[in-house]
């Protein structure tokens, strides 16, 4: 029989929390690779929206891996 892993569901959310940050890094660099082609309304709507996600993640007890 299997074990009961009663961790499972935290180190799920972990994984999920740095796929998001890894993300988000991406999308920062996209953003600044493509600067040209957006309108400086849209820019600062988009980085907003990441920094946001971003702080919630860092502030959130154990969701980064140092």
């Amino acid at each position: 029989m299997p074990r009961n892993d009663g961790n499972k569901s935290h180190k799920e959310d972990l994984e999920k929390m740095e796929l998001t940050l890894k993300n988000i890094r991406k999308n920062e660099q996209f953003l600044v690779e493509n600067a040209g082609e957006l309108t400086p309304h849209q820019l600062k709507d988009v980085k907003e929206h990441l920094s946001s996600k971003k702080k919630f993640l860092e502030e959130t007890e154990g969701t980064i891996r140092y």
